[in-house]
């Protein structure tokens, strides 16, 4: 049904034959009722209800980031010390030790750290709790995740292209969270073609200038596939916490990246790229200079 001024409402309809005295039928009776207040009141009831069931989730989330982060932690730090010990011990024995093996436990003891910062950072992400911002390059942000995603990419067959427009200011961030957004997006674009040919598996991280004005400027990230695109039904639940079609999938990367992102004043969002592929994009800001007089 429509209104005078053209907007449509939903209506409940109600008819009841009209029976004479003779117990005949002489035609139908009909009310038509506007139920867009119920209506309205029905979706604010669900949409309540489904974020009192996202924060149930989410605090047995919490529960168990800290189960993880106090059972993980020891067993880091001892990798670490293992990690820093093997390369001491390998310095004294001098020209005999081989390099590659030195890079080899350098590496190991570096993402046994990074590891530790990641339980760290979403243990104080769930429990909502401030998080360090720093002013980082964009070129370091991606050149910390770059050993994690070609060591992916090598297992699944991807040609992974970077592309940083020159001169980016630095952006403004929690560091360790911004890594792990970038990570899980160039996962899930890497794990999107493995359907598709050798040929067509090339992931695409950019980093360029956004849209910006006087009083914000801000950076946008790129992470473009060539897989089979995303299905209607799917896009519509991507971002809702819990929902993930991989079997082994918790829901909650998505989710999780997206809050990091707003949490910064940013956006996440995406579109398909055609002839086939998707784009993921999201915005941080960058950090702010400060006036020629107030430099002076």
């Amino acid at each position: 049904f429509m209104r005078k001024d053209g907007t449509r409402f939903p209506v409940l309809v109600i008819e009841a034959p009209l029976i004479n005295a003779q117990g005949l039928q002489t035609g139908w009776m009909s009310a038509f009722l506007d139920i867009s207040e119920q209506r309205r009141i029905e979706e604010l009831s669900r949409a309540s209800q489904e974020r009192l069931q996202a924060t149930a989730r989410l605090a047995t989330v919490g529960e168990m980031a800290s189960l993880l982060s106090h059972e993980l932690n020891q067993p880091l730090a001892a990798i670490s010390s293992y990690a820093t010990g093997s390369m001491n011990l390998l310095r004294h024995q001098g020209a005999g030790a081989p390099p590659d093996l030195d890079m080899a436990l350098r590496r190991i003891a570096e993402q046994a750290e990074r590891a530790g910062r990641v339980i760290k950072s979403v243990h104080d992400f769930v429990r909502r709790r401030d998080q360090a911002r720093e002013p980082v390059a964009a070129r370091a942000l991606l050149e910390a995740i770059m050993p994690l995603v070609t060591l992916q990419a090598r297992k699944l067959g991807v040609r992974v292209i970077t592309d940083i427009e020159p001169g980016l200011p630095e952006v403004l961030c929690d560091r360790t969270m911004v890594e792990q957004v970038l990570l899980n997006l160039a996962r899930n674009g890497m794990q999107a073609m493995e359907p598709c040919e050798l040929a067509q598996r090339v992931l695409r991280i950019e980093a360029r200038k956004a849209a910006s004005n006087e009083s914000s400027g801000w950076l946008e990230w790129r992470v473009i596939d060539h897989g089979p695109g995303i299905p209607k039904e799917v896009s519509e639940q991507l971002f809702t916490p819990f929902f993930t079609t991989k079997a082994e999938g918790m829901g909650l990367g998505l989710s999780l990246c997206r809050t990091v992102v707003e949490q910064h004043g940013g956006y996440l969002g995406f579109e398909a790229q055609e002839p086939r592929g998707t784009i993921f994009s999201f915005t941080l800001p960058v950090k702010k200079s400060l006036p020629a007089e107030a430099v002076a």
